[in-house]
């Protein structure tokens, strides 16, 4: 080990203690990765050939790019990677295929993917014994859980259940996750002076446990000389503009499901029976006037950031907060200690039947996960017979507690992990991120990726064409529209694209996305 690395290591916070466990965790998730590898008795695909696509970005693909050799080795089949990006139109090129889980909907429109059978990743367990029976059935079950290296029942169930289910069909293996997370600057929450004088101004210097209380963080913290340097600083750094990552919308809708996702009721963006948009509805107004209000306590400009621009303007180390996907942590290391923590939840819900505001404590903290949650492993829906049980054995593969750990922590195409197991490890490479608290990421990504209540992001057809509505909706209102009439307007747009896709159709979609609500087999036509 070297010196600089025993430096960079005593330096970070929690010391020798943490870092022995951390390191000791790796290196047993190493060994056991190792001893579970897949070994299929019967799986051997000699001379089949599988070509892998990714939808939209192929970044994705570094990571299966560089764990293919195995597979190709025990199987005796090939692998071809498709280096330029997959349509919905041209995904039949592909055998294999990586994509957001915010498509979902345009492939089951497209019929372009097969439904993943239970047997594939649930092994067959022998039944239970019954009274009298030789105990030779219990140790059959025994070996047959010893040799599950799958670990389906790892996947955290909103993944398990949600992200990768469309109404009863399981359209894709998890492969990798997202999630929002509050970062902040340790040293202004725990200098002296910040503290007395948050005192002084009724200011709890503590991650928040709502977005009011945030609010009241970003307005202390603005204009003050919070890090002793001299000059005002800034208190939030927020997408706020237009942004290829969605960045700016997943921080709306974040802060608008807390206010507006009440326990009750599954529906969210639209009423799940008429598909009326919910756009206009007061959670989504007081999100977005506190968003607009917001733009008062950051950096100049900040009602324009894209991703990029939110992640330099903390990295500066001017900004004490900021609101970012937790799998780009290595964008936010400065040279001083960054503390991480959930995105807070709201003190009261909007119950949408009655139409009245109700109380919550604790708060109102559902998960809201852009991209539709993260990112899936599909097959193609034209496969058949030997290629369709290597492509199988191929995204099962992709996927195992093993490779999606190495896949997830590829630096092309940082993703969060998808399993329990691999929660506690912390940042998949600290050496990314030296100024990150590895313990409080690890436990943040935790408690928002294992909450009771998750709201995976749009996943219907032309999910995409509705979040580019919100978008021009929130630009209009940060530019000085009255944030009502801006969302009208969005509800709108909204209104106009599903009937131009037929409002039959996207009910279906909207009610099978939900993965509670039922459902006839098959939707509607498109235009009914």
């Amino acid at each position: 080990m070297s010196g600089s690395l025993v430096r960079r290591m005593r330096s970070v916070r929690g010391g020798w203690s943490y870092w022995h466990v951390v390191l000791c965790g790796i290196a047993l998730a190493g060994c056991q990765g190792s001893s579970q590898a897949p070994q299929p008795a019967t799986a051997s695909f000699p001379g089949i050939s599988l070509a892998v696509g990714a939808l939209d970005d192929t970044a994705i693909l570094a990571g299966v790019t560089s764990q293919r050799g195995e597979w190709v080795a025990s199987r005796g089949g090939e692998i071809s990677v498709q280096e330029q990006p997959l349509s919905v139109e041209s995904l039949a090129s592909a055998d294999v295929v990586l994509f957001p889980a915010q498509r979902m909907g345009d492939l089951v429109d497209a019929g372009a993917l097969k439904p993943i059978p239970n047997d594939v990743v649930v092994p067959r367990r022998p039944p239970a014994p019954e009274a009298g029976e030789p105990s030779q059935t219990e140790r059959e079950r025994a070996k047959t859980e010893a040799e599950d290296t799958y670990r389906y029942m790892d996947i955290v169930p909103a993944f398990r259940e949600q992200v990768s289910r469309y109404g009863t069909d399981r359209i894709g293996l998890p492969c990798g996750g997202s999630a929002l997370v509050l970062v902040y600057r340790q040293d202004a929450f725990e200098s002296p002076a910040n503290r007395a004088a948050a005192q002084k101004a009724g200011v709890s210097l503590e991650p928040p446990a709502t977005w009011t209380q945030l609010d009241a963080l970003a307005r202390f913290f603005h204009s003050r000389d919070w890090d002793g340097q001299g000059g005002p600083d800034y208190g939030i750094a927020l997408v706020l503009g237009p942004d290829a990552e969605e960045l700016g919308n997943s921080t709306f809708l974040a802060r608008a499901a807390s206010l507006g996702q009440h326990r009750d009721h599954y529906s969210f963006l639209f009423d799940s029976e008429t598909m009326a948009p919910r756009i206009e509805a007061p959670p989504f107004v007081e999100a977005l006037k506190a968003l607009v209000s917001l733009k008062a306590f950051g950096p100049p400009g900040m009602e324009r950031f894209d991703a990029a621009g939110a992640r330099i303007a903390f990295r500066t180390g001017k900004v004490a907060m900021l609101i970012d996907r937790a799998e780009r942590a290595a964008a936010w290391s400065h040279g001083k200690p960054v503390g991480v923590a959930p995105l807070p939840g709201s003190e009261r819900v909007f119950e949408p039947a009655l139409k009245t505001w109700q109380p919550a404590s604790p708060p109102n903290s559902p998960s809201y996960l852009p991209a539709g949650g993260g990112w899936l492993v599909g097959v193609n829906g034209r496969l058949s017979g030997t290629k369709l049980e290597a492509a199988l054995d191929f995204a099962k593969y992709v996927t195992t507690p093993d490779n999606s750990n190495r896949i997830r922590a590829e630096r092309p195409f940082p993703m969060l992990p998808v399993r329990a197991a691999l929660m506690g490890l912390g940042l998949p490479d600290p050496t990314t991120a030296p100024d990150v608290a590895s313990r409080e990421w690890s436990e943040a990504v935790r408690r928002t990726l294992m909450a009771d209540r998750v709201v995976p992001g749009l996943r219907i057809p032309l999910a995409g064409g509705y979040l580019e509505d919100l978008a021009k909706g929130r630009a209009d209102a940060l530019a000085g529209r009255n944030p009502e009439q801006a969302l009208h307007a969005v509800g709108q747009a909204w209104t106009e694209r599903t009937k131009a896709l037929g409002t039959q159709h996207q009910s279906w979609h909207y009610r099978r996305s939900l993965n509670t609500l039922a459902t006839l087999p098959h939707p509607p036509e498109r235009g009914k």
